[in-house]
């Protein structure tokens, strides 16, 4: 099996594993500047590294987290959608795409882009 991790920027990573533990990651490790996250009920593990200038409104950095189908993607945001979540971060609704996918998106207090989807089977 393949697995691919994104590695994201953070300004404080306090801060980043405090906002992610709202939608039940946990701290699977953490040193001086760098954090590893996991939500071990979806298999989803998200890096950070310490970058003190990244700004939330200018942060372009984004990685997709694909479930293999849509139900699977609404019950993540049925989950996710119990946190409180603190402005400016965004928890969007889900969105079923003309590209057959449904979507929603995590912006996190830092500016990462977290995008989910489930695709329907070909």
């Amino acid at each position: 099996m393949t697995e691919t991790i994104p590695i994201l920027p953070s300004a404080d990573l306090d801060v980043t594993a405090r906002f992610w533990e709202r939608f039940g990651f946990t701290t699977r490790g953490r040193w001086d500047e760098y954090l590893v996250l996991r939500h071990e009920d979806l298999a989803i593990e998200l890096h950070f590294w310490l970058d003190a200038t990244v700004d939330r409104w200018t942060n372009d950095v984004a990685c997709y987290v694909r479930f293999p189908d849509p139900e699977a993607a609404r019950a993540c945001h049925a989950q996710w959608s119990r946190a409180e979540v603190p402005e400016p971060a965004v928890l969007s609704s889900p969105r079923d795409e003309p590209w057959g996918a449904t979507e929603f998106h995590v912006i996190d207090l830092h500016g990462n882009l977290v995008r989910v989807g489930g695709f329907p089977a070909a």
